[in-house]
């Protein structure tokens, strides 16, 4: 796994088996917590650890990938700023792979996360 830094975002690029043809998928995390706390992000898949990442307010952190040939790629997150520990599957390619193909967009705040993509916003609440 490649990783770099630029000021207000991370990025992060898994290598695994992948699809032969179309562009990679991209996530993109969004700390809007408010209170101006630090969002620590910790994501996952079956194949890969993308570690802990720490988002200061307003900070975005992105990974890409290749769905896999079998169509059941799953990434998940927990997410803590303080008020404990929350999980949330933050790619999931059966709900995904068609309302946000190439860029998933996720703002996330106390309530949940929000995938805005610019043609919708689409927003869920924290398991309990």
């Amino acid at each position: 796994m490649a990783a770099t830094t630029t000021e207000s975002t991370r990025i992060a690029t898994t290598q695994h088996w992948h699809w032969p043809w179309g562009a990679r998928t991209r996530v993109t995390i969004k700390n809007v917590i408010s209170g101006w706390r630090q969002l620590k992000v910790h994501c996952k898949s079956g194949n890969d650890d993308l570690h802990v990442q720490v988002l200061n307010p307003g900070e975005g952190y992105r990974f890409k990938f290749w769905p896999n040939v079998q169509g059941t790629t799953l990434f998940y997150c927990y997410f803590n700023w303080g008020e404990g520990l929350r999980r949330f599957d933050i790619y999931d390619f059966d709900r995904d792979s068609k309302r946000c193909k190439t860029w998933c967009p996720w703002d996330i705040k106390e309530t949940g996360p929000c995938l805005t993509n610019g043609e919708f916003t689409s927003c869920y609440q924290w398991k309990k």
